[in-house]
């Protein structure tokens, strides 16, 4: 056995050829991508192909399984793909057809791109405003987030793409980010037992794999985030039954690298139940490596069987038509009040949020697509960014202000003062729920997303146009 066989690593870090020189010498079992990592289509297939020579070619050893966060909606790897608006939208319209059909198109869309591996569904339920999940899950109700997780799933996997239901048991029940401190669910024991339900029919469902949480669940495992908890894994594979593949969530997260040394994530970690430790980091990676082998060997041999039975078998072939996707993402938003804009007359359009939408969110990347689109309206039409916004200072003209509203806290003010003479209406890529932070003097539609097509979909509809 290598240590590389149970680890997950990224290749951030350092620049590419030296990334894979050490991914020749770690040889971990899945790699996981992110939007940094290429360029472009043929950039990211070059990427692959010169991964899985290490692998096949230099070192005579199976390929790793290239995974990837394509979950829709904010957390999307592969922005030129037509890929779901997002798991709330698809619980809000509660047609799980649709949403087994999301999963389809993703599943067809990455095994063609020999990805074997998706972190998705998100699963956790939406208990509170909480500003890591939002559009990221499937809503509120346990039986309606378990409808759906299975439904993609089902979806995902029939293209022979692994799913992952995350975040095990349920991070829905903490406001805070695991990417920057340890989040501590203090919540009774039979709160977190209902949150954990939808990861009970997920495992039922056959989903491949389960990611673990870096939440501390005070009445399960007062001592240990499940990442790390024997107890928790204890509650996964013998209370729910999962026999499939258990990764950690990175672990290069703050929650677990400010409160545990290298050799305890290692010890706790692959030594309460996981299979494969995941680190977006391949620096921490390398560092954690050389701690793997002091596992217990004949756990180390029920890990490599766990780790060999993934992925699934593809049983379906088909292209998914894409024109089922397109039309979902520009119909569907909510017009929650206001009036529509005159399209007869000139309309700015400012994109407030250029930044990452979270930790785990890209940067927007939809400018030149609606740009285009737009253009193709022969409307007068101008479109701007934040600074752009800030420099702002006309009157009576008709704005459009697009952004998510977590971002929008600290310009209220100047949204206040720059649209009290204007006509103007706000289209968040978030949930609808948080409408009390942007001024109610202006009018609000909720996109839930920041695909392209969803947000056209929306501008659209604050012109009157839908």
């Amino acid at each position: 056995m290598r240590a590389g066989q149970f680890i997950q690593c990224g290749i951030r870090g350092f620049e590419r050829e030296e990334s894979l020189r050490h991914i020749s010498r770690l040889l971990p079992a899945s790699i996981s991508l992110f939007r940094g990592d290429y360029r472009d289509e043929e950039d990211l297939q070059a990427l692959i192909r010169q991964i899985n020579r290490i692998y096949k070619v230099d070192n005579a050893t199976p390929e790793p399984y290239i995974a990837i966060d394509q979950e829709g909606g904010n957390v999307v790897r592969l922005p030129w793909l037509n890929y779901s608006p997002g798991n709330y939208l698809l619980g809000r319209l509660d047609n799980t057809n649709l949403t087994k059909f999301a999963g389809m198109l993703a599943g067809y869309d990455l095994y063609s791109r020999g990805i074997r591996w998706n972190l998705a569904p998100v699963l956790d339920v939406l208990n509170s405003y909480n500003p890591v999940l939002l559009e990221r899950s499937f809503g509120e109700d346990i039986d309606l987030i378990a409808r759906h997780g299975e439904a993609y799933i089902r979806g995902l996997q029939s293209y022979g793409v692994g799913g992952t239901a995350k975040h095990f048991p349920g991070h829905g029940g903490v406001l805070e980010d695991s990417h920057l401190e340890l989040p501590k669910d203090r919540r009774p024991l039979s709160s977190i037992m209902n949150d954990a339900y939808p990861f009970r029919k997920a495992i039922e469902a056959g989903v491949k794999s389960v990611m673990m949480s870096h939440v501390l669940y005070e009445s399960l495992d007062p001592d240990f985030p499940a990442s790390l908890s024997p107890k928790i894994y204890d509650l996964a594979r013998n209370e729910f039954g999962f026999r499939g593949l258990i990764v950690t969530d990175s672990v290069d997260m703050l929650a677990i690298k400010d409160n545990f040394s290298p050799q305890e994530i290692v010890k706790y970690s692959l030594g309460n139940g996981a299979d494969l430790l995941e680190c977006a980091d391949l620096g921490t990676s390398l560092e954690l490596s050389g701690h793997v082998l002091s596992v217990d060997s004949e756990k180390l041999k029920r890990k490599v069987e766990h780790i060999a039975g993934f992925p699934p078998k593809p049983t379906l072939s088909f292209k998914p038509p894409e024109v089922i996707m397109t039309s979902l993402s520009v119909l569907s938003n909510e017009f929650i009040r206001g009036v529509p804009l005159d399209p007869s007359e000139p309309v700015k359009i400012f994109f407030l949020d250029t930044n990452p939408d979270s930790n785990v969110a890209e940067p927007f990347s939809s400018f030149e697509f609606i740009m285009k689109q737009l253009g193709d309206l022969h409307m007068d039409i101008d479109i701007g960014n934040s600074k752009d916004f800030e420099g702002f200072n006309g009157k009576e003209q008709q704005m459009i202000l697009v952004g998510r509203n977590e971002h929008m806290k600290d310009r209220i003010q100047d949204i206040r003062e720059k649209t009290a003479e204007n006509s103007a209406v706000y289209i968040s890529t978030s949930i609808s729920k948080d409408t009390g932070t942007v001024p109610d003097t202006i009018g609000y539609i909720a996109a839930f997303s920041t695909k392209g097509y969803s947000i056209l979909g929306a501008i659209y509809k604050a012109m009157g146009l839908m």
